[in-house]
Formats: structure tokens, C-alpha cells, sequence
């Protein structure tokens, strides 16, 4: 009798847990914080360099994987990495918490072919959703109650792989395509233990699902004055697809972007730069099995960048931005938008083994402030910290 009872509350906890998770996939307030709803947060593709004027340059910024014309734009060949940890605080009724997330969203190379014509490849985050979510509640099952700690977490997202040619024509007119495939996967887990560990077992559960799919982007920049430039830059979402293991469960489309920016050197040793850019989020909807409502989304940025004190024969290069976008995707009816200001440092190495100054670490920071939902708010600072090498 004893055994039999023991395997029915075994049984009834695992149903308890079986059904929260079911559910849980389904209420996109179990992803634990307001900017990974639905797919996951757009990082924006920045480099750190553009994250340090918040993006007001990454149209014009050849490590930046949005405009391919902005390829030959400085160096013609070299190679880019960059480390972005995200300590995000989530504050409600009950209590605030706090959370790092540790990404490493950008990195490639670019190679000249000829004096005109540079090709570059890079694997940069399109969205990350990497979460994790705890709490207490009180479970009764049959005549017996104990208490549970549950823990949902999420650890993955869509990565975007592009190869992509600029060319030059003349001296003020620069062109680029690009081709994108899109790649990743995301392991959803749910751990359910019990206090009292002698009549209830822990259940563990754990969802991978898998996405790919397709793009082409394109784009000019254009000197209108000796001074002053325009850039241009679209991107064509092809099909996209949700599955698991070899199963397609939906599809949809990769988000059709449009972005265009004014930089303006006409201040000694300083870029001012504005960007607009509108990407159309909706058309993942299709994709979503989890009633997430994807919105399409404007993003507004403006930053400069201007020589700093000087270290030996170089210049230590100063940032500063302010950022305002939309998150694709909401918490309910709710869309959520962000505001960032930020700035940064561009350091150049003088090592003697890598040319004396073919070497930058660039540094960044950026304060984000999300919208409130339901008493719920979230703020959140994103450091990175890049390193370009010119061969």
C-alpha cells in the first residue's frame, strides 16, 4: 500500500509539472522578463563600435553586418570579435532580481579581392533567448501538500551568417549585396523540486526546437558633399521555418528591413551621425506556437564620434549615443519599447608585432530601459567589448 502511494504522488507531481510546462509555453509572462518574449531580443547586429553611439553608425560601419556597401569603408581586410554580457534587473511587486547573460553576437573578417571590390563574412545574433525564471508555490496533490521550487530556463536563439560583397564606384559611390542564412536552435527545461524529497521525486522536462531560413540584403552609401554622406540598406526576408527534429510544426518569414542614415564630418576629427530603420516583425507570426504577437518595429538613433587624448602617435577615439526603438515582440496587447544612451572608447594597440596600430579594442556601454508591464520593469546594462586585427 505504502509503494502504490508513494508511485501516485510520484505520478501526480509529474502530471502537476507535465501541465505547468505545457502551459508555461504558451504564457509568454514565464520567459521571465519583458525583453525576451516570443523569439527572443533582437541584439541589433551592432559591433561595439556602433553600440557606442548606440547605433546611430552602423549603417557606415564595416563590422556592423546591416549595410554590405559599408565594406569598404576603412580597413579593406581584417578580423573581429566582440563579448557582450548583459546584467539585466527585473523589478516587481515582490522583489527585484537580477541576471547576466553572456553573448558573443559578432564576429568575421573581411578580405579584399581587388582595390574596388572587398568580400566579408560574419555570424552575428539576430535573436537571443537565453532566460531563466524561479519560484516557490504550494502543491496539493491528493490529501498531501508540499512545497515546490520550479525553475524554467532557456538557452538559445537565431543566428544570422551572411557573405556579402561591397563595391566601389568612382570616388564617392559605394555598393554591396549580401546573402544571409539563418541557423539555431532553443532548449527549453523545466526542473521541479519538492521539500520533502522522501514522498515526491523531482520532475525534469526539457523542448528543443530548431529554426532556419533565408535572406538577401543590399545597400549604397553616397558622399552627397566632401562631408556629408548618405547610407542606404535593406534586407529581403526569404521563408523561415520552425521545426522539431526533422519536423516543420510552422512557417514564416524572415523580417524585411529598411534603414537609412546622415553622417556629417564637417566638425574637426568628429562624425555626427543619425539613423531611422524600420524592421517588419510581423511576418514571423505566422511562426508562433506560443500566442506571442510579433509588431513591426522603428528604431531612432543618434551618436557621435570624435578623437580623444592621444596615446603616444594615436588617438584613444570617444562615443556617446541615445537609442529609441520597438521590441518585436509583446507581452499581450502590450508593445514594448526601449530607450538606450550610452557611449564608449576605441583604443588603439601600439604593438610593434601587429603593425603598431593594426590592432583596436573598442569598449562600450549602453543603459537600457524597457517598458513596464503590469507593475513589472526592467532596466538592463549591455558592456561589450570588441577587438578588431588589420592584417
Amino acid at each position: 500500500m505504502t509503494t502504490f502511494m508513494k508511485g501516485t504522488r510520484i505520478a501526480a507531481a509529474a502530471t502537476t509539472a507535465v501541465t505547468t510546462f505545457v502551459f508555461a509555453s504558451t504564457v509568454v509572462q514565464a520567459q521571465g522578463a519583458v525583453s525576451n518574449q516570443g523569439f527572443g531580443y533582437p541584439t541589433g547586429e551592432l559591433s561595439t563600435r556602433a553600440q557606442g553611439t548606440a547605433g546611430a553608425l552602423s549603417e557606415i560601419d564595416s563590422r556592423s553586418p546591416l549595410n554590405p556597401a559599408a565594406l569598404m569603408i576603412g580597413p579593406a581586410g581584417q578580423a573581429f570579435a566582440q563579448y557582450d554580457p548583459e546584467v539585466r534587473t527585473v523589478t516587481g511587486p515582490g522583489g527585484s532580481s537580477k541576471t547576466t547573460t553572456a553573448r558573443y553576437p559578432n564576429v568575421g573578417f573581411t578580405v579584399p579581392l581587388s582595390k574596388r571590390m572587398v568580400v566579408g563574412m560574419s555570424a552575428a545574433t539576430f535573436l537571443d533567448r537565453t532566460w531563466e525564471t524561479t519560484s516557490r508555490q504550494i502543491d496539493t496533490i491528493g490529501v498531501d501538500t508540499s512545497t515546490a521550487t520550479q525553475r524554467y530556463k532557456s538557452e538559445g536563439g537565431i543566428t544570422d551568417l551572411q557573405v556579402a560583397l561591397g563595391y566601389q564606384i568612382g570616388q564617392r559611390l559605394r555598393l554591396g549585396i549580401g546573402g544571409h542564412g539563418y541557423t539555431g536552435t532553443n532548449r527549453v527545461s523545466l526542473l521541479r523540486q519538492y521539500s520533502d524529497s522522501l514522498r515526491f521525486r523531482t520532475v525534469s522536462l526539457q523542448t528543443q526546437t530548431g529554426y532556419s531560413g533565408t535572406a538577401l540584403s543590399a545597400g549604397f552609401e553616397y558622399d552627397i558633399l566632401q562631408k556629408l554622406n548618405l547610407a542606404v540598406s535593406g534586407r529581403w526576408g526569404g521563408s523561415s521555418r520552425l521545426y522539431v527534429g526533422d519536423t516543420v510544426i510552422s512557417t514564416g518569414r524572415i523580417p524585411n528591413r529598411y534603414a537609412a542614415s546622415l553622417s556629417f564630418e564637417g566638425i574637426p576629427q568628429t562624425l555626427v551621425a543619425f539613423r531611422a530603420a524600420r524592421e517588419m516583425w510581423s511576418s514571423m507570426q505566422s511562426m508562433s506556437t506560443q500566442g506571442t504577437r510579433a509588431t513591426d518595429a522603428n528604431d531612432f538613433s543618434v551618436g557621435l564620434e570624435s578623437a580623444g587624448p592621444r596615446t603616444g602617435a594615436h588617438a584613444i577615439v570617444l562615443r556617446v549615443g541615445a537609442r529609441r526603438r520597438s521590441l518585436p515582440f509583446a507581452v499581450g496587447t502590450t508593445t514594448i519599447d526601449e530607450t538606450s544612451f550610452g557611449g564608449g572608447l576605441g583604443i588603439p594597440l601600439g604593438i610593434p608585432q601587429l603593425g603598431g596600430d593594426r590592432a583596436t579594442i573598442d569598449l562600450s556601454v549602453l543603459h537600457n530601459s524597457r517598458t513596464s508591464v503590469g507593475g513589472v520593469s526592467e532596466h538592463a546594462l549591455n558592456w561589450s567589448f570588441g577587438l578588431r586585427v588589420q592584417p
